[in-house]
C-alpha cells in the first residue's frame, strides 16, 4: 500500500497559508512588497511537501532577488516569468552560480526600470549552461569595444592552450606588435575554468544557443595581413540576445 499523503488531508486554502506563513519571516522587512511576492511563488510551492532546509533556501533566494531592486522600482513579478525560475530555485543553493544567474533574473522581472531585460528565454538558457560557460560568456563580454578571440591548434586540433602556451605562441608569431598585442588582451582565458578542455565544445554550445557569434571585423582592420603560421584563432563576440541575457543575469562586467 501507498504511504499516505498527508497533503490530500488538508484543504487546498490551508495548505497555501501555511507555505506562506513559512516563507512570511524572512519577508517581514520588506512589507506589502514582501506578501505580494509570497502571493504569487506559494503557487510554486503548493502542495509539495518542503522541509525546513528547502524553505529557507528559498525565502533566501527570493529576499536576496527584492533586495537587488531599488525600492521605488520595485513592482510584482509577472506570473508567467516569476513562476518558472522560483520552481528552478528550488534546487540551487546560495553557491550555486545557476542558482545566482536565476535571482537576478528574478529581480529584473520586478525592477520596472530593468523589466525588459527579463526574456522569458532566460530561464530555460540558464538552465542548459554549463557554470564554465557563464565563466566564458562574462569573459567573451569584458572586452566592450572587441570581439574575443579562442586560440587553436592548425587543423582544428584538440589541444587547448592555456595562458604561458598563449603568450609563446603569440610573442613568438609573425604578428605586427600591435596585433600580437591585442590578440593576447581579448583572447579567452580557459585556464579559469573547472574544464578547460572542453572549451571548443562550450563555445559551439553558446553559439548554438544563439548568445555567442563569430565576427570577421578584425580581420578588416588590426589583422588585415593575414594569421601566422604555427596556430589559427578565431572571433569571438557576444550577439544582442547574448549581451541582454549578461546584463540580466550575469554580475556587472
Amino acid at each position: 500500500m501507498d504511504p499516505i499523503n498527508t497533503t490530500k488531508l488538508i484543504p487546498t486554502e490551508v495548505l497555501k497559508e501555511a507555505y506562506k506563513d513559512a516563507l512570511s519571516p524572512a519577508f517581514k522587512q520588506l512589507g506589502e512588497f514582501g506578501e505580494d511576492v509570497i502571493k504569487t511563488v506559494r503557487l510554486v510551492l503548493f502542495p509539495t511537501q518542503y522541509t525546513a532546509t528547502l524553505q529557507d533556501r528559498l525565502a533566501k533566494h527570493l529576499k536576496k532577488s527584492i533586495e537587488q531592486v531599488p525600492q521605488d522600482n520595485r513592482i510584482p513579478p509577472i506570473e508567467s516569468l516569476a513562476l518558472p525560475i522560483v520552481e528552478q530555485l528550488k534546487y540551487h543553493d546560495d553557491t550555486s552560480l545557476a542558482g545566482q544567474m536565476f535571482v537576478n533574473l528574478l529581480s529584473r522581472a520586478m525592477d520596472k526600470e530593468r523589466i525588459s531585460e527579463a526574456h522569458p528565454a532566460f530561464v530555460q538558457i540558464i538552465g542548459q549552461l554549463a557554470p564554465d560557460e557563464a565563466v566564458l560568456i562574462r569573459q567573451i563580454g569584458a572586452h566592450k569595444n572587441r570581439p574575443a578571440a579562442y586560440l587553436r591548434p592548425l587543423q582544428k586540433g584538440s589541444n587547448v592552450f592555456l595562458e604561458s602556451q598563449r603568450v609563446n605562441l603569440i610573442s613568438q608569431s609573425e604578428l605586427a606588435h600591435a596585433a600580437a598585442e591585442i590578440l593576447l588582451a581579448v583572447a579567452v582565458q580557459p585556464e579559469e575554468m573547472a574544464q578547460p578542455d572542453l572549451l571548443y565544445t562550450y563555445i559551439e554550445h553558446l553559439v548554438s544557443l544563439g548568445l555567442v557569434a563569430y565576427t570577421n571585423q578584425p580581420w578588416e582592420r588590426e589583422f588585415r595581413n593575414g594569421k601566422p603560421a604555427s596556430f589559427d584563432f578565431w572571433f569571438i563576440e557576444l550577439t544582442g540576445i547574448g549581451r541582454l541575457f549578461c546584463k540580466a543575469c550575469l554580475p556587472s562586467i
